[in-house]
């Protein structure tokens, strides 16, 4: 799986828990990080990664699991 692959695949499995004990996990790791990596992300994707984070505030997203199960009902057609 390449790394745009995997940053997706953890963007989801963060938007689907509701366990605040493990994003405040996340969020220190990414604070104690030494680089400012947000710094150097291109202006299209931090707009997008804010877009995002106001849809998840607003709950405006789908599942993983709901995902999983869609494409299992379209694989069974």
């Amino acid at each position: 799986m390449d790394i745009q692959a995997e940053k997706i695949e953890l963007a989801k499995l963060i938007l689907s828990t509701n366990d605040t004990g493990l994003i405040n996990q996340i969020k220190s790791l990414f604070k104690n990080k030494e680089e400012n990596w947000w710094d150097e992300l291109p202006a299209s994707v931090k707009r997008g990664i804010n877009e995002s984070i106001e849809q998840a505030n607003k709950e405006e997203f789908v599942s993983l699991d709901d995902v999983k199960r869609e494409v299992i009902s379209l694989l069974k057609k």
